[in-house]
């Protein structure tokens, strides 16, 4: 544990933390001025298309960004090879963001009318949604490039300038005019400033898009191939509770859901933290010990921050509820609950991520089985009528993802360990 621990590495794993605790506190305060200028109906439909965009970003990438970092990560200093990289992913990924589309689209169309929203609201909304994921994608997969080469101060300034132009234009927009549709097309506004940072970044670093070489075209689809049955079934799994209130509640219990879903900035901190250090870690690292150590680093530190934000929420609720607005000053109890809910789901998804980074995908049988077992079991089990025995059931399935990820990839370690280390020769080559 003291060789995974180094000087270096915690001098640099400060410096992301405390970069990103930056940018999500802003992000923070521009959730707080969405949840406190919009009316309950508007962040209800915002909320929606908020998670519109989540399932499209999932679905329209399914794990092509993990390729990327798995694949690369055995391209370290190939210039060539990652620039073909990137290409085979853009296309790849071009043909994900015309098919998807057409499935979740016409959805959340119903699911907006169901809350009362106008026709052209909900088409406005689903639109601005497909712009955004594909904007995100790329964004991610320019990303997973600058991991590898260790460039984390450029994503930092590039998050510190999207998300403080977007607080801005939020504020400006909370004195004008506000509703779900501005609120939404700012989101687009800020994608977009990312894409085209990040395309430049690319063009910069590995040079102009060449010819689609097709070189890593097979590897992607397969590694692709592996993944989007455990991708199409997180990502569904990680919006049911939005899905089943809007379903079975109102607009106005959406964006309850929504707005204790602002009080869980801090794990996008330590998600981006795993994504910028703990993925590339995984991905280049040979050593069976420094791999386990690790993997064991990685779950103490979630145990341990899952028991004290757990007890925060429940011992102290009023403070944590007051910045949300006296329209949610009531959900205390739901407050405990999303803890747990969220806290346990960037657990799982953590390690998910890192067993991806080496190109260890969870088998999707195994995992969707759990998943489906424990949501019927949860259905019987919890009043989905509201939000809490919404966030019950997501605690409930993001347990058995847990089990499965954290089982599989210790497993994998074990199984690691028994093959031999490459020569640097090798490594380098």
């Amino acid at each position: 544990m003291s060789a995974l621990l180094t000087r270096a590495r915690l001098r640099r794993l400060f410096g992301v933390a405390s970069t990103q605790a930056v940018v999500q506190a802003i992000g923070f305060l521009s959730g707080i001025v969405l949840v406190r200028a919009l009316a309950p109906a508007q962040y209800g439909y915002y909320t929606l298309a908020v998670a519109l965009v989540g399932v499209a970003n999932v679905l329209t990438e399914l794990g092509v960004a993990n390729a990327v970092m798995s694949i690369g990560g055995k391209l370290s200093g190939r210039r060539a090879s990652l620039r073909a990289l990137v290409d085979d992913a853009h296309a790849l990924q071009a043909v994900l963001a015309v098919v998807a589309p057409c499935v979740i689209f016409p959805v959340f169309v119903l699911m907006l009318r169901h809350q009362q929203a106008s026709i052209g609201q909900a088409l406005v909304l689903v639109t601005i949604g497909a712009l955004c994921a594909f904007f995100n994608v790329r964004i991610t997969i320019a990303q997973s490039v600058a991991r590898l080469a260790g460039h984390v101060a450029i994503q930092q300034k590039a998050d510190l300038a999207v998300n403080l132009a977007r607080l801005a234009l939020l504020g400006l927009a909370a004195l004008v005019l506000l509703d779900a549709v501005v609120a939404s097309a700012l989101n687009l506004v800020a994608a977009a400033g990312g894409f085209f940072f990040w395309r430049a970044y690319l063009r910069r670093d590995l040079g102009d898009a060449g010819a689609a070489y097709g070189e890593h075209a097979r590897a992607l689809r397969d590694s692709v191939w592996r993944q989007a049955p455990n991708c199409i079934y997180y990502v569904l799994n990680g919006q049911l509770a939005v899905w089943l209130v809007g379903m079975f509640g109102s607009a106005e219990k959406i964006a309850d859901v929504g707005a204790l879903a602002r009080l869980g900035a801090g794990f996008a901190v330590i998600m981006s933290v795993v994504a910028t250090l703990a993925m590339p870690y995984f991905a280049r690292t040979q050593q069976s010990s420094q791999l386990e150590a690790g993997f064991v680093a990685l779950n103490a530190f979630f145990a341990t921050l899952l028991v004290a934000l757990t007890a925060a929420a429940r011992l102290a609720p009023a403070p944590i509820l007051w910045v949300l607005g006296p329209h949610y000053a009531g959900l205390g109890a739901e407050l405990v609950w999303m803890v747990l809910a969220t806290a346990i789901t960037s657990w799982a998804g953590a390690l998910y991520w890192v067993a991806c980074a080496r190109g260890w995908v969870p088998p999707a049988p195994l995992a969707i089985a759990c998943g489906v077992l424990t949501t019927i079991a949860g259905l019987r089990l919890f009043d989905l009528s509201t939000v809490a025995g919404n966030l019950k059931l997501t605690t409930l399935t993001a347990f058995a993802s847990l089990v499965v990820n954290g089982s599989y990839l210790g497993v994998c370690l074990l199984r690691h360990r028994r093959l031999p280390v490459p020569s640097l020769g090798k490594a380098a080559s």
